[in-house]
């Protein structure tokens, strides 16, 4: 009963803060809008960042939101916010599809904090054959990622050996595990921590994989940087700021993160910190890497991914001048 009132609050924490953070309102600043796409530990940065006004010390007003049920990807083609905290992996996507007006600005990290875990009666990774593994929404990376490992690492087909659904949020798919609906599922941090107090066994952790690729970081479209690029790198600055404060303030950090991960217990939210606070980079130059990674992982599924230069998704200027900046 305790752990379904955890997931109750988790599920409930997911509605309760679709709403724009308060916007760090400075006098004389320069707009950004910026819309992020989950609750999960990997986007504490712009959650520090709007939370103790870190915009203002450079020239920035920061308007934060969460996209909701909305990508923040079509947000940013919409011209509804000019930035997107997001996975690069859907970045990375979009441009092997031909959509190429995008870039990778920035990367928090590169390691994602997946796992599958499943019923406790599926003792091994092999046991999936047969078997319903639940995984993100359409244009979420967990579907790419999960079919990926079952083909490459498991020599499992995924699309007749398993069968993966989709479902919504994060939140929505522990419950379904819970519920017995799939008998495995594809999670993040720190739902993946809550499956393993409830007895669930972790089946296949992707970081002890080695699996890199863009996870969370800034996305935008390359004309708006074009247009203004001083209020890119003074947003670059900001986040830079909260990176340095969320690896080294715990305190300050778990209270901002508890904020926006309600229903995760203090041991859960410490273990989430613990996670991201030393994962995430402490300047956060996309990989070049990390996007060939995805870029290859696509290739199945999108053959013209083989003839993408991951140099051209990636755009290190800005965090250059940021950098360059705080030297001085």
């Amino acid at each position: 009963m305790r752990h379904k009132i955890l997931v109750a609050g988790f599920l409930f924490c997911a509605e309760l803060l679709a709403f724009p953070a308060l916007p760090c309102a400075a006098s004389g600043s320069q707009k950004a809008r910026v819309a992020y796409a989950a609750f999960t530990g990997g986007y504490a940065p712009i959650w520090i960042a709007a939370e103790e006004r870190l915009d203002r010390k450079h020239g920035l007003e920061l308007e934060v939101i969460y996209g909701g049920r909305i990508s923040p990807g079509l947000l940013l083609q919409s011209g509804e916010v000019q930035y997107a905290i997001q996975a690069g992996f859907g970045t990375v996507q979009s441009y092997a599809s031909g959509r190429k007006d995008s870039a990778i600005i920035a990367s928090f990290a590169n390691t994602t904090g997946l796992s599958i875990y499943s019923k406790p009666q599926i003792a091994k990774s092999a046991d999936l054959r047969g078997k319903i593994i639940a995984a993100g929404g359409p244009g979420n990376l967990t579907a790419t990622l999960v079919r990926y490992v079952l083909r490459s690492k498991l020599g499992l087909d995924p699309t007749r050996d398993v069968k993966i659904v989709r479902f919504g949020e994060q939140p929505d798919i522990l419950p379904a595990l819970e519920k017995g609906i799939v008998d495995a599922a594809i999670l993040a941090t720190p739902p993946r921590l809550l499956a393993r107090k409830m007895g669930f066994r972790e089946l296949l952790d992707f970081d002890e994989m080695g699996i890199l690729i863009p996870y969370v970081g800034v996305t935008t479209l390359k004309a708006n940087v074009k247009t203004s690029p001083d209020t890119t790198v003074k947003l670059i600055a900001t986040l830079i700021d909260a990176i340095h404060l969320f690896k080294t303030d715990r305190e300050k950090s778990l209270l901002v993160m508890k904020k926006y991960l309600r229903g995760v217990n203090e041991e859960m939210l410490g273990e989430t910190y613990g996670y991201f606070s030393t994962r995430t980079q402490k300047l956060p130059y996309p990989s070049v890497e990390a996007i060939k990674n995805a870029l290859d992982m696509l290739a199945d599924e999108s053959p013209q991914a083989r003839n993408v230069d991951p140099r051209e998704i990636a755009d290190l200027s800005f965090v250059k001048q940021a950098e360059g900046g705080r030297s001085r």
